[in-house]
């Protein structure tokens, strides 16, 4: 679907209302497919509008165990600093009002992509309840609102409760709750609430409202995190500071005013791209989202449900990585776990790629450069890891110019499971498309290019010769398929393209010539991509591909997207055969093997 998207943002711009993602009833247990995502890149919670008892469940980008863990060992539950670590759950907001259910009617809760705001109405008992949340960017808190028609219908208690344990206490005028992570790493969270109406008290650990009209609700969350690795990522503000500057922020503006403000914000990002794939039935668009699901998976076409496909991921992007903040990991920003899947790590063998594989084309290429920054300012512990591995990369690993990654990282610079070889030029391939949309030549002098040359370095003193003078990356791996072996396509196309867009940004800059001609040179004595026995786009250097092989993986064709070394108007042949393999993996070689292909 990722593909879907990035085609998609290159279709016909036109107007329209924003899409949302509504339900038509509150959300359960089911963390990923009942709640609903709002984040301002830093700050993020998942609701669930609740009756008897709202829960918001929050995040903040920093939150990690581990540390820059030297050994590179894969200890995804590990705390201290010598463990790679997980992306943690900061904690959970519950807003109880008691009764239960009671008598509902009318029941429904959206979250509309075009604004950030979730929105929640229903009747229960004869009284009309509506509910707003948004995050707010410029005092950096999650905002809820509860109102009532009832005059003094809200009253209940409000807890705050940490994920790790820590006591949440009554202080600052509302709920605190900090601690120190074992390591080292400071946090706080900090929940107040207002209401012109009926009355807020502190009872020990928890707030108590009663006879309220209406309650607003700030909820805010820090820690002493930095991105800066010669401190050791913790040389932030005090979590305490910090979140009392942003209540500063967010006590001077009233409710609307946040609001507006919000609601501005992400619509800066989301109304500079819409589309138009034509208009579903009224009676289609009348029905809530799972149930239009339904009607998708069961064949049934729905062009509105898939524009709100393309604006959810565009919306999802912009709320887990604006300027200025850690890129989105494998979860956005949204984890209700401390042991979550794969640690929701950057995972540097597609995963953090194709996460931002369409920011360019989708013109979200500001929230692009928090994966620039996460590059360029975790070069030195890359570069650690790369030359004291001499097991991996011999004798002389100290030796090598530049660096390379494994396959997990974290957001201390540490390095876990296998060393993912390939990876220092893939997310080379981000820094040139920075500059290539933007054409912003400062950016390619300051920040650009200096990564680019030194991730070509490292390509230049690891390349192998073969007897024949080609030059290959040794001891490759098509990734989960086949064999470790010297030349394996998906190496040699990305390091291809890592060359060719080194090469262009030295000529955009007009400098380094004599480095950008020796590029040039190794670049064509690099293996080129093989057509097989059957016309297929060869996996490997020796001709072993499969017809009948339909694994999930086309490592491939990575030249053919997102490389460019391989099109239909360049290079037509490898274009075909590109599709052979294509067809090949879906189980259609062959009888569609003789059809031609039409764009």
């Amino acid at each position: 679907m990722r593909f879907l998207a990035a085609a998609l943002a290159l279709c016909t711009l036109g107007l329209q209302a924003a899409p949302e993602i509504r339900f038509d009833q509150p959300g359960g247990k089911n963390w990923e497919s009942q709640g609903l995502p709002i984040g301002n890149g830093r700050l993020g919670a998942m609701l669930f509008s609740g009756i008897g008892s709202d829960r918001i469940q929050f995040n903040e980008e920093s939150l990690w165990t581990g540390g820059p863990n030297p050994s590179g060992g894969w200890t995804p539950n590990g705390q201290d600093q010598n463990s790679f670590g997980a992306y943690q759950s900061f904690g959970d907001l519950f807003v109880d009002f008691g009764g239960g259910d009671g008598a509902l009617s009318g029941y429904s809760r959206q979250l509309d992509l075009g604004t950030g705001l979730h929105s929640c109405d229903f009747v229960k008992d004869g009284v009309k309840y509506h509910r707003e949340a948004f995050v707010s960017q410029a005092s950096q808190c999650i905002v809820l609102r509860y109102t009532a028609d009832k005059k003094g219908a809200l009253s209940g208690k409000i807890r705050l409760v940490d994920a790790h344990g820590a006591v949440t206490k009554a202080e600052l005028g509302g709920l605190l709750s900090q601690g120190e992570m074992k390591n080292h790493l400071r946090y706080a969270s900090l929940v107040k609430a207002f209401s012109k109406t009926g009355a807020v008290s502190a009872d020990q650990d928890q707030l108590v409202f009663a006879n309220c009209d209406s309650l607003d609700l700030l909820l805010f969350a820090r820690t002493d995190y930095a991105l800066d690795v010669s401190k050791g990522c913790r040389n932030g503000m005090d979590p305490l500071r910090a979140i009392n500057k942003d209540m500063a922020q967010a006590i001077d503006g009233s409710f609307d005013i946040l609001k507006s403000a919000a609601i501005a914000e992400t619509a800066s990002y989301m109304n500079r791209v819409k589309i138009d794939l034509g208009d579903s039935p009224s009676e289609v668009k009348a029905l809530p989202t799972p149930a239009r699901l339904k009607r998708y998976r069961d064949g049934q076409p729905d062009v509105d449900l898939e524009e709100t496909l393309f604006a959810y991921g565009r919306y999802l992007m912009q709320a887990s990585s604006r300027p200025g903040d850690l890129p989105a990991n494998l979860q956005g920003i949204w984890n209700d776990k401390n042991n979550p899947a794969w640690a929701s790590d950057y995972h540097t063998n597609i995963n953090i790629q194709m996460n931002y594989w369409g920011m360019e084309q989708a013109n979200l290429g500001d929230c692009h450069s928090s994966l620039i920054d996460f590059i360029d300012k975790l070069q030195q512990p890359r570069r650690d890891a790369t030359h004291s591995d001499k097991k991996q990369f011999g004798a002389d690993a100290d030796k090598l110019r530049g660096w390379t990654c494994r396959t997990s990282e974290n957001i201390f610079g540490g390095q876990g499971w296998d060393w993912n070889i390939p990876a220092s030029a893939w997310y080379a391939q981000h820094v040139w498309e920075r500059y290539a949309f933007s054409a912003d030549k400062n950016y390619l002098a300051k920040t650009g290019y200096p990564i680019l040359k030194t991730v070509s370095e490292f390509w230049l003193d690891h390349l192998k010769t073969l007897p024949d003078g080609t030059l290959v990356a040794p001891h490759g791996w098509s990734p989960e398929h086949g064999p470790r072996e010297d030349g394996v396509m998906h190496d040699q196309q990305i390091i291809w393209d890592l060359f060719q867009n080194t090469i262009e940004a030295a000529d955009v800059l007009g400098s380094d010539k004599a480095f950008r001609d020796e590029l040039a040179s190794k670049q064509a004595k690099l293996a080129p991509n093989k057509i097989g026995k059957w016309g297929q786009l060869q996996e490997w250097q020796t001709d072993r591909d499969d017809e009948n092989d339909q694994h999930r993986h086309t490592s491939h064709l990575f030249a053919v997207f997102p490389g460019r070394q391989i099109s239909l108007s360049k290079t037509p042949e490898l274009a075909q055969a590109a599709i052979l393999s294509l067809r090949s993996r879906s189980g259609n070689y062959g009888k569609n093997k003789d059809k031609p292909f039409t764009v």
